[in-house]
């Protein structure tokens, strides 16, 4: 279904080869990025204007990094972007560990900033996600089913606006913001809002708590991650990465494809040097068709290229 509602110049296929400095300072960007959002999100305490600080943060920081390393800024919507053929594994592996690593870094901060908050001082520190912060009676099963809905939320405006073709561009940090600011607002006082696999670890390596819980959590963004991207799959096609699209898009064998989805690399029958992804190979075929349409008098169609 809808093959063509997806944006071959998303910044989800934007990416570089591990080895450049580019990739380089993408990571660097995800690990400050999701330093700062895991700290300005740890120290705010009003429950009303909680939410709002938390959604503009991350809004501020996606504008800030999404033209350099996509704004991921979450494990759970790198993983979504990874099994759906927008990011690579190998690429989403270092992401990933980058983006835990920022949180653990964020979390360090708080201890070291916030009066009476120390490493090791277990349920109740600044910014965990414990027993403290889960509403009174919520069941475990109710608190995976509000963390999965409310991370579901985020990760399918994440995939409409920024991902879908048409997107809405700029405004896209905004709109994830504000879905942040939503579930947040209604979803808060029951878990946490936490709906970020590395707000959930960072806290609990740096101050040991929610050691019961932290569990449900992650799980519940994983599982968040993985309907997110079957129903935009569905709903608008695979990535490009994907072996599914791959192989009928460029005619690689399965081999081929699965290599492409983990490498990010196209083999190398398709590139014009070793620094292009799919993007660049994509866009070249358009062109080429575009060509060759113009050259047997069809008209040409670029928004199917």
């Amino acid at each position: 279904m809808g093959g063509h509602a997806v944006d071959s110049d998303t910044v989800f296929s934007n990416y570089q080869a591990v080895t450049s400095k580019t990739f380089v300072v993408s990571l660097m960007c995800e690990f400050i990025g999701v330093m700062v959002f895991t700290f300005l999100g740890s120290t705010v305490s009003d429950k009303v204007f909680g939410p709002w600080v938390n959604g503009l943060a991350l809004a501020i920081w996606i504008y800030t990094a999404a033209n350099i390393s996509g704004g991921h800024l979450n494990p759970a919507v790198t993983f979504s972007t990874l099994i759906c053929g927008f990011y690579p594994l190998i690429h989403s592996i270092l992401y990933i560990f980058l983006q835990i690593v920022g949180a653990i870094f964020g979390a360090l901060l708080v201890a070291a900033l916030i009066p009476d908050a120390h490493v090791s001082m277990g349920d109740g520190a600044p910014g965990c996600f414990d027993n403290t912060v889960i509403g009174k009676g919520l069941t475990h099963s109710q608190l995976f089913g509000w963390e999965v809905v409310m991370t579901f939320t985020l990760i399918s405006v994440v995939y409409a606006c920024g991902v879908a073709k048409p997107g809405h561009g700029s405004f896209t940090p905004l709109v994830v913001g504000l879905s942040l600011v939503a579930c947040a607002g209604t979803g808060g006082k029951w878990t946490g809002a936490a709906l970020n696999p590395a707000r959930v670890i960072g806290p609990l390596a740096v101050f040991k708590c929610g050691n019961n819980v932290a569990y449900i959590y992650i799980l519940a963004h994983l599982l968040a991650a993985v309907l997110a991207c079957s129903i935009f799959a569905f709903v608008s096609g695979w990535g490009p990465l994907s072996p599914f699209q791959s192989m009928k898009q460029l005619g690689l064998s399965w081999n081929e494809a699965v290599l492409m989805w983990i490498t990010g690399s196209p083999p190398k029958r398709f590139q014009d040097n070793d620094e292009q992804n799919i993007t660049d190979v994509l866009a070249k075929q358009a062109k080429q068709q575009e060509r060759e349409a113009e050259e047997d008098g069809l008209p040409v169609h670029k928004d199917q290229a």
